[in-house]
């Protein structure tokens, strides 16, 4: 074990691959086995989806704690701090992530692939301090989302490609680009089952696979967690308190039926869209830094 984490501290490809294994088993094992157990406990609807995200945060915590302690890896490394600027590119994240949904609901009612079915809804509901409470669960359990997987899919995965890619002699640029489709490629792999009610599955995956690309290109523009974990934030609550789901029990200012599948709209339904949004985040980083964005990281150690 002690050779191991000897290895798992140097910055060379073996090193990054024992990371990103160690990464990757910490957090699915966490998923398994503290979300089992608690999948049997029953919990107050108005703490809304917060209990279920209980395993996502003991995965974020277990990757933060062997990443540090076990190979000499700060949380910095990866993209996380607590600075200016990052709660600076948090919030900038969150606008870039509401202008993008603004865009997408938008396409989605021209083209007809959806329509409001219903305004102001309390869901299951029946008082304005449930819904508050309601919606500040629903928000810190977002935030445990996307702290969980941008550090992951994000932090430790592209980072730690990049690392064993550039030991093998590529380009740091082409090792970048690499590392960021792999990153969505495996980002979509796991949102199989986790479409909204309305998209086929096929759109779904590449929903996925897409925002683990504009997901991957702010991370790696900005070199920070920040940005990406703040778009993740508003375009989840987007879809669930603002324009949610027609038999969803949250509140919601609206609720919009959505039958979205693969065909000619998909242009204007995500790449669209997604082209809006990566061209926000250029703007960003030009105003924020005073210079062009460079597509390329560093390694972690």
């Amino acid at each position: 074990m002690n050779s191991i984490a000897r290895a798992g501290t140097d910055s060379s490809l073996t090193g990054a691959a024992i990371r990103t294994t160690a990464a990757f088993v910490l957090f699915f094992v966490s998923l398994i086995v503290v979300g089992l157990p608690l999948s049997r406990i029953q919990t107050p609807s108005i703490l809304s989806i917060l209990p279920d995200q209980i395993p996502t945060l003991c995965g974020f915590v277990a990757i933060v704690f062997v990443s540090g302690r076990v190979f000499d890896v700060s949380l910095a490394a990866y993209g996380l701090n607590t600075d200016r600027r990052w709660m600076s590119d948090l919030v900038g994240g969150m606008l870039i992530g509401v202008l993008f949904q603004a865009v997408t609901t938008v396409a989605i009612l021209t083209t007809g692939a959806g329509t409001i079915v219903e305004q102001w809804s309390m869901g299951v509901f029946d008082s304005v301090v449930a819904v508050v409470i309601v919606v500040g669960a629903t928000v810190i359990a977002f935030l445990i989302v996307a702290l969980g997987e941008d550090l992951l899919f994000r932090g430790v995965l592209i980072r730690e490609s990049v690392t064993g890619f550039t030991d093998r002699n590529v380009s740091r640029p082409v090792a970048t680009g690499l590392a960021v489709i792999v990153a969505a490629l495996l980002f979509g792999m796991v949102h199989l089952n986790a479409g909204a009610a309305g998209l086929s599955t096929e759109f779904a995956v590449l929903q996925a696979v897409v925002g683990g690309l504009y997901f991957g290109i702010a991370y790696v523009l900005t070199d920070s967690l920040a940005l990406p974990v703040g778009i993740h934030l508003s375009t989840n609550l987007w879809t669930t308190v603002v324009f949610g789901q027609p038999d969803s029990g949250f509140p919601a200012a609206f609720r919009l039926t959505r039958q979205i599948s693969l065909g000619t709209d998909v242009i204007l339904l995500l790449f669209f869209p997604a082209g809006v949004l990566v061209a926000a985040v250029f703007i960003w980083v030009k105003l924020t830094r005073g210079e062009h964005p460079d597509f390329s990281l560093g390694t972690t150690t």
